[in-house]
């Protein structure tokens, strides 16, 4: 025994992961791919998980295993101007969970729509330093686009898969939801992509994956008959083509059919002035929560209703018995400050504005700001772009994108 403990080696080699270090970027890279995976729920012990968040937990491991807390140092460092809106953003939305009036839930969904997504970040700032990293990450948002509008078009021409109410024939109104419950979700996930990857065409015109992503967003988004979907896609697309001086022509002609077709042929102003003038149905719904939603808030300025509490605290406000209570009020401001109060309202806009600061005489990154900014926010005037799964992890990911350039290696 003495022999064999003196032969001993006073110390073990350190592990060394470098396989794990150099291939754990994959498993983010086809991340985008899997975000509709968040509908697959199921329980892990007490604890309501989905498939979505299982994924993210092992990258999160994996990460830990690789580069320790070096590399969540390190990814945080490289936040650069987000650090501080972020962190207020993480705080505001924490204290928002302690006021909820299901303090459960709402912890649950601050993990899903707050915590996971920027953890997210922190792996991709380190991880996707490299040019060609970035490309797969963004070929594989590319992909997703390219799968859900296709889903989306096969739901819409045979009405296979289709959910009810909105499983009608066309004539009646069908809407394609591709893997999601309801058609607006179709649509929220891949408008911002869409837009993002139009103002990378308007910069290098002969970029035909951009293009033809941005096609099938608009697709998306007509199988959907999502019509907030489809202002910010165009909205955005004439404003990038009136900005950029070898497009300004085709936008300027855009601008003058659409602005003759309104003149001239009544049915489609009288259409286009039912929707702007929230005379629909739809529109008078949301006239309707945001009436009621501003009454709580009135009485709720700093707190809002709480993470995850709009439904339980608007209840008192509802007056309109014959329509439902949504899960959110469906226009940007009021989800924010409904959600996680005026501080957190403050936060997101001061995130905005980091983003939009960030790529500031960085072009082409300033036009893919934005362009993705600008969707989310025309979108988010009559829906809700942020608090949901896949979209929470689908923004930072486009901030990341759009705010990463050689010239600039910070975000």
């Amino acid at each position: 025994m003495c022999l064999y403990a003196t032969h001993m080696p006073t110390s073990l080699p350190a592990y060394q992961p470098t396989w794990l270090r150099s291939h754990l970027w994959w498993a983010v890279a086809f991340l985008p791919l899997i975000l509709p995976a968040y509908e697959v729920r199921f329980g892990i012990g007490p604890l309501p998980t989905t498939a979505l968040e299982v994924v993210l937990g092992a990258i999160f491991i994996l990460f830990t295993i690789a580069h320790g807390k070096t590399g969540w140092i390190t990814g945080v460092q490289r936040l650069g101007a987000f650090r501080w809106p972020i962190l207020l953003w993480c705080v505001a939305s924490f204290f928002a969970v302690l006021w909820s009036p299901d303090i459960v839930q709402g912890f649950g969904l601050w993990r899903a729509f707050i915590l996971e997504p920027i953890l997210l970040l922190f792996v991709i700032t380190h991880e996707f330093q490299e040019p060609q990293r970035r490309g797969f990450l963004r070929l594989s948002m590319y992909a997703l686009v390219w799968v859900m509008a296709g889903w989306g078009l096969f739901e819409y021409l045979t009405g296979l898969g289709i959910p009810s109410p909105w499983n009608v024939s066309i004539g009646e109104g069908r809407r394609a939801t591709g893997p999601f419950p309801f058609p607006n979700a179709l649509a929220l996930l891949t408008a911002p992509i869409g837009a993002y990857a139009f103002a990378r065409f308007v910069k290098a015109p002969g970029n035909a994956l951009s293009l033809l992503t941005f096609g099938a967003a608009l697709l998306a988004a007509l199988v959907a008959r999502s019509d907030g979907a489809l202002v910010a896609l165009l909205a955005v697309a004439i404003g990038l083509l009136l900005l950029e001086k070898r497009f300004r022509l085709i936008g300027v002609g855009i601008v003058t059919i659409g602005v003759i077709a309104l003149a001239a042929v009544p049915s489609v102003r009288n259409e286009v002035w039912q929707e702007v003038s929230f005379q629909s149905w739809s529109g008078q719904v949301r006239v309707w929560m945001w009436e009621e939603t501003w009454q709580m808030l009135k009485d709720k300025p700093l707190t809002g209703a709480g993470f995850g509490g709009y439904q339980a605290v608007i209840a008192s406000y509802h007056q309109k018995d014959f329509i439902e209570i949504f899960e959110y009020p469906h226009t940007i401001i009021f989800n924010v400050w409904s959600e996680t109060g005026l501080l957190g309202l403050l936060a997101f806009g001061w995130i905005l504005w980091a983003w939009l600061g960030a790529t500031y005489r960085l072009p082409p990154t300033a036009y893919e700001a934005l362009a993705v900014v600008g969707a989310i926010v025309i979108h988010g005037l009559v829906d809700v772009p942020y608090f949901k799964n896949d979209l929470a992890v689908m923004f930072w990911i486009l901030v990341f994108l759009t705010t990463q350039t050689q010239k600039h290696p910070n975000l």
